[in-house]
């Protein structure tokens, strides 16, 4: 499927990446009217609308309903259940990376470009902080005074 250049844009500047990279994926998506869809996510486009088979749909009541397939518009989502197997780093990295275009990429699309990558790579350096301090912190002997 080919984007525009504005909607490649909104794609690098905003996490509908991940949940494009989620397509494949059985998941569960909660909605602003306190109900969830819980299915198999087929496409995702750089608005967030999602369509979803074999779904699962549970309103605020608890009544369940089985549907073949469903639509969610990207603005009633509220919340993504992300799978336990899945690799966010990995799915974000994969799909902001550019693929071959057979255009140029826009001069707004290469600035969202090297602001994801820049946040990609000081969000790593903080983990490999966080994990350093970690291991090199050793619990320090209590000195109690009765």
């Amino acid at each position: 499927m080919g984007l525009h250049a504005r909607e490649v844009q909104h794609q690098f500047n905003t996490l509908a990446c991940l949940l494009m990279g989620l397509e494949g994926y059985k998941t569960t998506v909660e909605l602003h009217n306190d109900a969830f869809v819980s299915g198999l996510i087929v496409e995702v486009d750089t608005k967030m609308n999602t369509e979803m088979q074999d779904a699962y749909y549970t309103d605020g009541n608890g009544k369940t309903v089985h549907l073949e397939n469903f639509h969610v518009r990207g603005r009633k989502i509220r919340y993504v259940h992300i799978p336990d197997q899945v690799d966010v780093m990995k799915i974000i990295t994969e799909k902001v990376t550019p693929q071959e275009f057979r255009r140029r990429m826009t001069k707004k699309g290469l600035i969202a470009q090297k602001r994801t990558e820049q946040t990609l790579r000081r969000y790593r350096r903080q983990q490999e902080a966080e994990a350093g301090s970690k291991c090199s912190a050793s619990p320090q002997p209590s000195t109690s005074k009765d």
